[in-house]
């Protein structure tokens, strides 16, 4: 699954990183500050919530926006969704439509990010 998302989003003109367990992806993470974090929640060594609360819990990492694969219950995607997710994708799901919910995410944190960044140009009312 990882390498048909991979071939599939880098088809897309994504630059991907990858990472085969929840350790390998918190160290990419950390290396390359990623712009948004597609996270499975079942892998090798740590699970996707293990994952979510350690790279929320670090300064390094903490405003990575991250998503969550998961064919979990509601409750599992709610706790995700607490530790820090902005959103899940539920499994089963047709890989054809990734990248135009990674494209919907990047949209959306690209454009909280620069409304951040660049306040308003008008200037303040004078008191």
């Amino acid at each position: 699954m990882l390498s048909t998302f991979t071939d599939l989003l880098r088809a897309h003109g994504y630059r991907v990183l990858e990472a085969t367990s929840g350790r390998a992806g918190l160290e990419a993470t950390r290396a390359a500050r990623p712009d948004l974090i597609l996270v499975d929640y079942h892998m090798p060594e740590m699970n996707g919530l293990a994952v979510v609360e350690a790279l929320k819990g670090d300064a390094a990492t903490r405003s990575v926006p991250v998503v969550a694969f998961t064919s979990g219950t509601a409750a599992e995607a709610n706790r995700l969704v607490r530790a820090g997710c902005i959103g899940f994708i539920p499994k089963p799901f047709d890989p054809g439509t990734l990248p135009g919910l990674v494209a919907q995410f990047l949209g959306a944190t690209v454009a909280r990010d620069r409304r951040v960044a660049r306040p308003s140009a008008r200037p303040a009312p004078a008191p």
